[in-house]
Formats: C-alpha cells, sequence, structure tokens
C-alpha cells in the first residue's frame, strides 16, 4: 500500500519520542563491537613492546617515540576524519576507519625494523583517532535524549572494555604465537568487524535529513520506520531541529572560552585534560616494558596492563553515580589524589610485593582511566551552554598533547637512566598536578551547571 505524505515532523523530536527496541539495541552492538577493537588497538602496542624489544634488540628507551606515533596520529585523524563524518557521513568514516586499522595492524605484524613499526602505527592512530568520537556519535543520536548520557557513557566503555580484554588475550597468545600473533589478532578482528558494520550498520537519521536538506525521503523513511518498529508509518515532511549550542559553536575560536571571566576556568580545564592523559597513556604505553625491566614474568607484566586498564569499568560507572550527589570537583580532587598515591605506591611494590603491585595498579587504573569520564565532565560542569562545546573541545584538544606526551616523558627517564621506579614517580608528579589544578578550580570557578549531562565519555 502506497504511504500518503503527512505533515511536517522535527526529526530530534521523532528519535526522542522513541522507546527502546531491538533496533537500538543493534545499532548500540554494533558501535561496541567497534570500539572494543578500537581499545584493543591502541593498547596493543603497549602490550606488545617488551617481546618486540627481546625479539629486534632494542632499547627499551627507543620505544617512547613509538608509543607516541599512534597518538599523534590519534591528533592528527581527529582532526580530519572528525570533519569529515560531518560532511560524507558518520556510517562510511566510521567503517573506513575500522578498515584502515585492520589493514595496518595486519601489516605490523610484519615490521622488520622500529621505525617500520613507528610508520605504521602512525598510519594506524589516523583510524584511531576517529573511531571513539564517531561510534559515541551514532550511539548518541540514535538514543532517545531521556537516555543519551547513559547511552554515552555506557558505549565509552567498550573501549575500556578492548583494552582490557587485549591484555588477556596478549597474555595468552604472546607466549604462544609470539608478539606478531596480537597484531594479526587485532587486524582481523577489526577487519571483521568493518564487514559486520559495513553490512548492517545505519546512518542516523538526523544526518540523512540535514544532509539531504529533508529532501532524501525515502531513505529517511526507511531508517525512521526501523526506530519506531512501525512498517506502515506514512511519509513525512523531515524538519531538522538545530540545537543553540551547535550554532554558536561553530562560529566559535579559541578566543570563547576566554571570555565572560571564564580565562582561569578554561586554562585549569586544560592543565587537569593534559595531566590525566599523560598519565593515562604512559602508563598504559610504558607499564607491561617497565614491569619486565624489574624482572617481572612477561606473562605477569601484560597482566598488569589488563588490570590497569579493567579499574576505569567500575570508576567510570560510580563516578556517574556519586556526582549526583557530590560535587564533581570534590570527587576530582580526591579521585587524583588516591590515583597520585598510587602511583607512588607501584614504584616502591614494583621490586617489593607482587600483591601489592596489582592492588596499586588496579587503583592507579581505577583514578586515572576510570577518572578521565569525569575530567571529560568538567567542561560540561563549568562551562555555560553559550561556550560548552568550544571549551570542551579545546580542553580535549590540548589533553591530547598530554597522551603524546607521556609516552615521551618515560622514555626520557630511561634514557637518563632513571628507572622504572622514576617513571611512576614522575607519573605520580603528573597526577598531583591535575588534583592541585582540581583544587584550584574548585574555589576559583562557579560552576555552570549542577547536573552531569552527558559528558561522561572516555578520551
Amino acid at each position: 500500500m502506497q504511504n500518503t505524505l503527512r505533515g511536517t515532523v522535527g526529526v530530534q523530536s521523532f528519535v526522542d519520542s522513541q522507546r527502546f527496541r531491538a533496533y537500538h539495541y543493534g545499532v548500540f552492538a554494533l558501535c561496541v563491537l567497534g570500539l572494543l577493537f578500537d581499545g584493543f588497538d591502541v593498547q596493543s602496542m603497549g602490550f606488545v613492546a617488551p617481546a618486540m624489544r627481546a625479539d629486534m634488540g632494542f632499547a627499551a628507551s627507543a620505544l617512547g617515540p613509538v608509543f607516541s606515533a599512534s597518538l599523534f596520529g590519534m591528533l592528527i585523524g581527529a582532526l580530519i576524519f572528525g570533519s569529515l563524518a560531518d560532511r560524507i557521513g558518520r556510517r562510511p568514516v566510521l567503517i573506513g576507519a575500522l578498515a584502515l586499522c585492520g589493514v595496518a595492524m595486519c601489516y605490523c605484524s610484519t615490521a622488520t625494523s622500529l621505525h617500520e613499526v613507528m610508520i605504521v602505527r602512525f598510519i594506524t592512530g589516523l583510524g584511531l583517532g576517529t573511531m571513539l568520537p564517531t561510534s559515541l556519535a551514532v550511539a548518541s543520536e540514535i538514543a532517545p535524549s531521556r537516555y543519551r548520557s547513559v547511552v554515552v557513557m555506557l558505549m565509552s566503555l567498550g573501549f575500556v572494555g578492548g583494552a582490557a580484554l587485549g591484555g588477556a588475550i596478549a597474555a595468552h597468545l604472546i607466549p604462544a604465537h609470539g608478539w606478531r600473533s596480537v597484531f594479526v589478532f587485532a587486524g582481523v578482528g577489526s577487519l571483521i568487524s568493518a564487514v559486520v558494520q559495513l553490512l548492517w550498520l545505519p546512518e542516523p537519521l538526523q544526518f540523512i535529513v540535514e544532509s539531504s536538506g529533508g529532501g532524501e525521503l525515502p531513505r529517511a523513511m526507511k531508517v525512521a520506520r526501523k526506530l519506531s518498529g512501525d512498517r506502515t508509518l506514512p511519509d513525512f515532511v523531515w524538519q531538522s531541529e538545530r540545537m543553540l549550542e551547535s550554532k554558536v559553536a561553530a562560529s566559535r575560536s579559541i578566543a570563547e572560552p576566554f571570555r565572560e571571566g571564564y580565562a582561569a576556568t578554561t586554562l585549569l580545564l586544560w592543565v587537569i585534560n593534559f595531566a590525566n592523559l599523560l598519565d593515562l597513556y604512559l602508563m598504559s604505553s610504558w607499564l607491561p616494558t617497565l614491569l619486565s625491566q624489574a624482572k617481572l614474568p612477561l606473562q605477569t607484566a601484560v597482566i598488569a596492563s589488563t588490570v590497569l586498564q579493567s579499574g576505569g569499568v567500575p570508576a567510570t560507572l560510580l563516578l556517574s553515580v556519586l556526582s549526583r550527589y557530590i560535587r564533581l570537583t570534590s570527587i576530582m580532587v580526591v579521585n587524583f589524589l588516591i590515583g597520585t598515591a598510587a602511583m607512588i605506591t607501584i614504584g616502591f611494590a614494583v621490586h617489593a610485593s607482587v600483591p601489592l603491585l596489582f592492588v596499586a595498579i588496579f587503583l592507579a587504573g581505577f583514578c586515572v582511566v576510570g577518572g578521565q569520564s569525569g575530567v571529560n565532565a568538567l567542561g560540561a560542569y563549568y562551562y555555560p551552554t553559550t561556550m560548552r562545546a568550544a571549551g570542551m573541545g579545546w580542553a580535549s584538544g590540548i589533553g591530547r598533547f598530554g597522551s603524546v606526551s607521556g609516552p615521551l616523558f618515560g622514555g626520557m627517564f630511561l634514557i637518563l637512566g632513571w628507572g622504572p621506579e622514576a617513571v611512576f614517580f614522575g607519573a605520580a608528579s603528573a597526577g598531583l598536578l591535575g588534583m592541585l589544578a582540581t583544587f584550584v578550580l574548585q574555589w576559583r570557578a562557579r560552576p555552570a551547571a549542577h547536573e552531569l549531562g552527558a559528558a561522561v565519555a572516555m578520551h
């Protein structure tokens, strides 16, 4: 039966009016699948570094630039492919990025020199840089607004889960099949995930309507009928509602977050993002290598990375609950304090007690990996609507420099001959800087909102 054209419907209002159906859960599962391999691919170099170093025969200090290569690629990829996703669609960019990572990971398994590994890891990073934000965009755009913050938070756990699961898989693969098998596993898995998304991942309804000016009616109605579960849904004239925040943010410059008395807030948020991401990627990249240098078995060192990443899962959930009852900056000051103490304890326990070492590593992951969700949420907490997107975007961008710097600092400490303990103590000093900046923020800045909002997300 031919549908007749009836009325005008706002696309966001239509999405928000839906309840969760199997279609929603299917799209979320496809996004999580990609994020699992995203987390695995990002952390894979840290897992294989000790075995690769033994195989190729280079100094541990040479790993710093290799660790940072993929992170620098992520920075460039986020800038290039993030904007591309707004022009050609989330679906092709996400699938293309996942496929690029898969090919690069498989090629990395054939590398014969550290220089070759560094180039391939940079290329891998180009794809990795867009997978998390694009996946979160797809998930948040298909979710009704009343569930969006929860969906974004749970989607982010896919990345952390992939990093943790990857460590467990690598701990079994490396002793049995060598370090190259980790790249093969992650690469093939990424390629399979790209094919699965190619077959079943839809383009969000908002992008279809906005990119076609509401004119691509058959494609939009096909997605709308799946969202609603009503195959007989009549054709609509679609209208795109643009959020004020998006309109304002599109024309804002770097000077925007410094206006209206927000200069101190902005600088403090930059310091907090930089310090925590420096620690996050310093620990994630160097932990297995440092523990191997401390004479721990390779499998134990790799499992330690799993413990580190696993700590982020309960932390993200706990932070989202506590922030409803306690001021977010107060939570984050305590979080930084515990994380700093945990990293100092790792430095002392690395030669003393394996059980204590693993407890400290879990707490460090809880506070640093999981704490990044709270760091991300601080921008939503302190910036008003008119500058929230711009302020959070710049804070995240500055934080990326911390993620690139962390692995380099670890290599510098080893070049100076300071040993594994010094690297952990250096990480603790960055945590202390983050704690002090958060403490000052608590007293110098006035929150613009008292709810967590939709900002609890990783990276």
